[in-house]
């Protein structure tokens, strides 16, 4: 009934219980064959799909469900099972007050080699298959009637410009210092910077430049992109559906579909009207798998952290909230209201006369030299925001200088 459930769980769970080892293999088979019980087989759950899909259609009405299979069998009359489409009404009627769309793909953790493709509303990116080309053309054929749709098929490579594409192109070139020239070119809204950058590319290696200048620009680079991404470099907000997801991918098809549907249950334990206080429940409609956290609404914090992080009550807040008859609103941090906002903005500059009308300010003032900085031979290093692709380049960087430094310790070596 816990998707997230895996192995080392079940293990875990049968040592507090019994105090046995269980072997990782037969709890891999005992948990395999719950989910057949619970769930079905992937056979018998493509086969209830249609119907499923069907009845999602008649009590949600609006929503899209489009097929294309992949084959007709005469001899039983059935349909060989190849791509399916489908968008719930609500998220169609949403769709039109949001941003571009990301297409992000996943492999599910079945037997068979399916893939889940995602569109989540906020830049646009694309897994460059048949399945996404097609996925993004049923989306606007379907899309259309119900909403102003741009033309979806504008491709752009899935990287969010950056990681995947800095990836592939360091597994071709394999060097580190042109694999962050690649992100710089890819990332850069300049025109003439983006030139610039491609022609120190070029200088170093005529190779990696060829292998960058042949790919289409409009998909990988953002001096190109003409404003399709809306500034977003990265695949974050699908991957983030894709962690929400990551328990239900291990199961078969209608599961899959019946989990994007389902909403999450909160149930609500209220404890002190003093403090406010109340513990929150969160499962999937009509499954177990509970998560349990502590809201206290006079301190303005849950044991989620959220609220505390971001400063606009969390889903276990707003529940909270109702439950006291508290207006959630009331309670996001102050720094988001419209009015601070604007008083933020609201104060002027005066523009500076010239120097002749300028005051004399009664002293003199010098630079202290002995706080000068000792400079190395080089370009001056800059300084910003260091993020997980710096992190992963560090390494990078490091395991290559170590490298260096064993080859050259070697060729030393009498």
């Amino acid at each position: 009934m816990q998707p997230l459930l895996w192995n080392k769980h079940v293990i875990q769970n049968v040592k507090d219980q019994t105090g046995y080892d269980v072997p990782y293999q037969k709890a891999w088979y005992s948990l395999k064959m719950a989910r057949d019980i619970v769930y079905g087989t992937w056979e018998s759950s493509v086969q209830k799909l249609p119907a499923y899909l069907g009845a999602i259609q008649k009590y949600n009405p609006g929503t899209i469900v489009e097929w294309k299979h992949k084959a007709f069998q005469a001899s039983t009359g059935k349909y060989v099972m190849g791509y399916v489409f489908w968008a719930f009404k609500p998220c169609i009627d949403g769709f039109q007050f949001c941003r571009n769309v990301i297409v992000d793909g996943t492999h599910l953790y079945t037997k068979y080699k399916y893939k889940l493709l995602i569109a989540a509303a906020m830049g646009e990116s694309t897994e460059g298959d048949e399945g996404c080309a097609l996925f993004l053309t049923v989306m606007a054929d379907s899309l259309k009637q119900f909403v102003k749709v741009r033309t979806l098929c504008h491709h752009m490579e899935c990287t969010g410009i950056a990681y995947a594409m800095c990836s592939n192109f360091n597994s071709t070139i394999k060097n580190v210092v042109l694999k962050d020239l690649c992100w710089q070119a890819g990332s850069e809204y300049q025109l003439r910077k983006f030139n610039r950058i491609m022609d120190e590319i070029k200088k170093q290696d005529v190779k990696a430049f060829a292998y960058l200048d042949a790919i289409n620009k409009e998909k990988w680079t953002a001096s190109h992109d003409g404003g399709w991404r809306c500034g977003i470099l990265t695949t974050n907000m699908s991957e983030c559906i894709n962690g929400v997801l990551k328990g239900a991918r291990r199961l078969p098809v209608s599961a899959l579909v019946e989990i994007t549907l389902e909403p999450v249950e909160h149930t609500v334990t209220k404890y002190s009207h003093a403090q406010q206080s109340a513990s929150v429940v969160t499962r999937r409609q009509g499954r177990h798998g509970m998560n349990t956290h502590v809201v206290k609404i006079a301190n303005r914090e849950c044991s989620c952290g959220k609220w505390n992080q971001f400063g606009i009550p969390c889903s276990h807040a707003q529940k909270v909230c109702g439950a006291y008859n508290i207006s959630a609103a009331s309670m996001v941090k102050d720094y988001y209201d419209v009015m601070a906002y604007n008083n933020t903005y609201s104060k002027h500059f005066e523009p500076v006369q010239s120097e002749d009308y300028w005051d004399d300010p009664n002293f003199q003032l010098v630079h202290d030299p002995t706080i000068r900085t000792v400079t190395r031979p080089g370009r001056n290093q800059t300084t910003r925001i260091h993020n997980e692709m710096d992190w992963r380049q560090t390494r990078a960087r490091q395991e290559a200088q170590q490298q260096q430094g064993d080859s050259s310790v070697q060729e030393n070596v009498p």
